[in-house]
């Protein structure tokens, strides 16, 4: 494909939503920001998400995925109830702080249909929305249908990888991440095109482990030996669940592909008006495999959550969630260096 010349799209602007904050050797936690007002009771209990601006969101996220980028031919963005001056304004706030803002691509409902031919357009797409609102980067988000309609695995990486190549050209690291659902990266899974289309090219991948009901994990040495089917919606098995999922994608094995772990970042729901099911009742759970994972060898770069919004909301009886998660895990991630055989030594009291 033709390199194609983005110059005169380049927003001039020395503003801090002109910087691209580097994600390289941090652990991140991530949160999904909801682009539509809240309505009186969205929650999968009857909950109401809380509207939150982008600048008041809890410094402990340090990437924000503003949900989405959608739309019938080349998907789009514009922010619901701001200006764009404005919303450009709150991303420069958080690129100040240091942190990443991402424009997700998809969601649930989203029906996008890219032809070949359009990787260009596309590309072109990105870079506006990049310099009218200081995106840091794209999150795939596809899910159902819209993740192999037309021709989607070959236009949506061919265009990113313009933007990205783009982005360097100008010493800027422009970031490329996913949201799959878990089941989508078995060996054979819908994902596993992107992931390979945009080796070397994508930054992490934050599989959702949620709303997959009964699916799990096959672990043959469970059990005694004999094997033990471990299900995402098995509350009891929680951490097991979270732990073997986990090392089966990091190491590729037990019929998933593998994402190596410093790129690997565990989707869970905020609460339980967030998502049907995954939301983790124990908060010691995600320490407890995060620590197993470590004394393992295999530290992963962090969690993700959707959402942000849902993060502040209420549940049905209006009792606020008041920030739970990120209050619940925003120390344990930044908190908690780079895993080191020392580190994991210390911490093997946890290990099963």
């Amino acid at each position: 494909m033709s390199k194609i010349d983005f110059t005169l799209m380049q927003n001039l602007a020395a503003d801090a939503a002109s910087l691209m904050p580097s994600l390289v050797g941090k652990k991140i936690l991530m949160g999904f920001w909801h682009n539509w007002p809240a309505g009186p009771s969205d929650g999968y209990q009857r909950g109401q998400f809380a509207n939150v601006s982008l600048e008041n969101v809890p410094t402990e996220y340090n990437v924000v995925a503003v949900a989405f980028m959608k739309g019938s031919g080349i998907p789009t963005f514009k922010p619901f109830n701001v200006s764009d001056a404005e919303f450009r304004r709150q991303v420069g706030v958080l690129n100040s702080q240091g942190r990443a803002v991402l424009i997700s691509l998809g969601g649930a409902d989203a029906h996008i249909e890219l032809r070949s031919g359009q990787e260009q357009p596309l590309a072109s797409e990105i870079i506006r929305l990049v310099e009218t609102y200081g995106f840091d980067g794209l999150d795939i988000d596809l899910e159902q249908s819209a993740i192999d309609f037309a021709a989607n695995k070959t236009v949506l990486p061919a265009a990113l990888k313009l933007v990205k190549d783009h982005y360097a050209g100008q010493g800027k690291h422009f970031i490329i991440s996913m949201a799959p659902e878990f089941p989508y990266l078995t060996t054979n899974g819908k994902y596993v095109g992107y992931l390979q289309a945009l080796e070397g090219y994508y930054d992490f991948i934050a599989p959702q482990f949620y709303n997959q009901g009964g699916d799990g994990v096959w672990v043959p040495e469970a059990n005694n030996g004999a094997g033990a089917w471990i299900a995402q919606n098995n509350d009891a098995l929680k951490e097991d669940f979270l732990y073997y999922l986990t090392e089966s994608l990091v190491t590729g094995t037990r019929g998933f592909i593998k994402i190596a772990a410093d790129k690997f970042v565990i989707g869970l729901p905020a609460n339980i008006d967030a998502a049907a099911t995954g939301y983790v009742i124990d908060k010691t759970v995600v320490g407890n495999v995060l620590k197993r994972l470590a004394i393992k060898g295999l530290p992963i770069k962090g969690l993700m959550t959707w959402s942000v919004n849902w993060d502040n909301g209420t549940s049905k009886d209006r009792v606020p969630y008041n920030w739970e998660f990120s209050r619940r895990y925003g120390s344990l991630i930044h908190g908690a260096a780079s895993a080191t055989k020392e580190t994991a030594d210390a911490l093997s009291n946890v290990a099963r």
